[in-house]
């Protein structure tokens, strides 16, 4: 599986370089740049400043961009300076080996002197930062090193630094929850949300107990028969969550609960329910202000808006998600949040494909879809089953985009 540092390429493109003139700016072989940019090696950290100021950017910036990394594009498709080819459906297996090799390592290694919390905060960001990118593979990659690395931290942590320690291990956790909810393996999201669960209330902070009761409660609704369980602890959660009233994580934590449970009441047809719990997390956003993105959460008045198109496809109210959808904006959203827009694209595909069976504008949907966030389209468990559903019965002629679509995404060989 070829691997490529997309951004890293792009910004080179952006400034006009070859690689043949980057080496040469930097003294160093043509052939070496092609390894850096196929992420086969990493520079050397004397290397790294050089490169920065050819670039033009930060070493931070840097090192974000030599950490996202994707699977490059099967031979002969058409890929754009912004295209990111993502995981096939093997890959979506084999994306959480690292983790779930991490997770059933009861013994840890012995390790060096354990990192400072600035350094283990930076790194629990990026993988958040990656995973709302879209950029799947690379959280992925990073997230076994963060989470031993954040747990080695609480290891050593004592006195004031202690609740700082398990807040980080609590939020690097929900990031492994949210990836492995996010391609449908249930028991990985259940296992690392309650793992967040326990950091937090070591750490006794409730806003980070919230958000992983809700990342538990999206690892049981990808479980057979769990639905129940998932909706107790949604709602659970909503009763027990408290505090002051203008507290921003909280705000954000009870409102992102109160959407998940809208979705819940929307799949179970309960549309009064599903109305009262929408208008409850909108309150919440109201007082928050502006789309934030508080405990990596994504909530404000756009996201509440984003869940309403989301809760009307799960009620089978088509026509409302498409007349919704029409006059979402979601360029108020936080740059960071591409998978977010994402769904918005992946909702309109099943609500035009219930409306009127037009397959041709659900695919015109999942290709936006793919343009925008392309590790979503191939990783999610919905927009996977939206391809199925649509090769089942494909017309050619009416749907020229959807088998190469579809191929990107591993379901057709």
């Amino acid at each position: 599986m070829a691997l490529k540092r997309h951004r890293l390429c792009q910004r080179r493109k952006a400034l006009g370089f070859s690689q043949e003139r980057l080496a040469e700016l930097l003294g160093v072989e043509r052939s070496t740049v092609v390894r850096w940019e196929n992420a086969e090696t990493d520079p050397q950290p004397w290397h790294r400043t050089r490169i920065a100021s050819a670039l033009g950017v930060t070493l931070e910036l840097l090192d974000d961009m030599l950490v996202d990394v994707s699977v490059a594009a099967h031979r002969g498709q058409a890929m754009g300076d912004d295209a990111r080819s993502p995981a096939s459906g093997p890959a979506c297996h084999e994306l959480l080996n690292g983790l779930r090799t991490f997770l059933t390592s009861y013994l840890p290694a012995p390790a060096g002197p354990p990192p400072s919390l600035v350094v283990v905060r930076r790194a629990i960001g990026r993988v958040h930062n990656l995973y709302q990118r879209a950029s799947y593979t690379s959280a992925a990659r990073l997230l076994p090193d963060v989470l031993s690395q954040a747990t080695a931290l609480t290891d050593d942590a004592a006195g004031l630094h202690r609740s700082s320690a398990f807040r980080l291990l609590a939020a690097a956790y929900i990031a492994a929850s949210k990836l492995a909810a996010k391609v449908g393996d249930g028991d990985t999201a259940l296992l690392t949300a309650d793992r967040a669960s326990t950091a937090a209330r070591l750490a006794d902070d409730q806003a980070l107990a919230a958000v992983a009761a809700y990342q538990a409660a999206c690892g049981l609704m990808q479980l057979p028969g769990r639905a129940a369980e998932a909706e107790h602890v949604v709602r659970t959660s909503i009763d027990r969550l408290a505090g002051p009233a203008d507290d921003p994580d909280l705000l954000s934590a009870q409102g992102s609960l109160l959407l998940l449970a809208a979705l819940m009441a929307a799949g179970q047809g309960s549309r009064k329910e599903t109305g009262q719990l929408l208008a409850q997390a909108g309150e919440r956003a109201t007082v928050l202000g502006s789309d934030r993105n508080r405990l990596w959460t994504g909530f404000g008045p756009t996201n509440v808006v984003i869940h309403a198109v989301s809760a009307a496809v799960r009620a089978g109210n088509a026509e409302q998600a498409l007349e919704v959808g029409s006059r979402l904006d979601t360029s108020r959203l936080p740059a960071v949040l591409v998978g977010r827009r994402t769904q918005v694209h992946l909702d309109l595909a099943a609500a035009a494909l219930l409306s009127s069976g037009d397959r041709s504008v659900s695919v015109l949907h999942l290709l936006e879809a793919e343009r925008v966030g392309a590790e979503v389209v191939h990783a999610s468990v919905q927009a996977r089953s939206l391809l199925l559903d649509l090769l089942a019965k494909e017309r050619r002629a009416a749907t020229p985009g959807l088998r190469p679509l579809a191929e990107r995404a591993g379901l057709l060989a």
